[in-house]
């Protein structure tokens, strides 16, 4: 699990539990400024400015703090998508090889293609589901 460094204003920030609950409700919807003004001064939400209304998100820092084996999940993901890419192009090559039978031909079985399309094609779903993770910070769900 990677370490996040929390420094004096970070500890205070988080010494009160209501201070962490504002954080996961704000890890659902944003908030408003009344809501969290010691929270700002930490770095751990940030603001956008609105019409009417000055919306607060939680930081990068903060998803980390509440999320911390987030990151391990898209490393999972791409580690996955890297093995059945390599099986795909493995099934693939062999197919478009052949196997050598007596007589000089090469006989070419169909179910290696179709199983190395497949797995071609769940490597390219699990970079969707990876980037869009990333992306996004959500929390990964697949």
């Amino acid at each position: 699990m990677e370490e996040i460094a929390l420094d004096r204003d970070d500890i205070a920030a988080l010494s009160s539990d209501v201070r962490v609950a504002i954080l996961k409700a704000l890890d659902s919807r944003p908030m408003t400024v009344s809501e969290l003004a010691v929270l700002t001064d930490a770095d751990l939400v940030t603001h956008e400015n609105a019409r009417k209304w000055r919306d607060y998100t939680l930081t990068k820092r903060a998803r980390r703090v509440l999320h911390p084996g987030k990151d391990h999940r898209i490393i999972f993901l791409l580690g996955t998508s890297l093995v059945a890419m390599t099986a795909g192009a493995l099934l693939v090559a062999s197919f478009l090889r052949g196997f050598a039978v007596q007589g000089g031909s090469a006989v070419r079985e169909p179910l290696l293609l179709y199983a190395g399309e497949a797995l071609l094609g769940v490597t390219i779903a699990l970079w969707y589901l990876a980037v869009r993770c990333r992306r996004d910070s959500l929390p990964c769900r697949g």
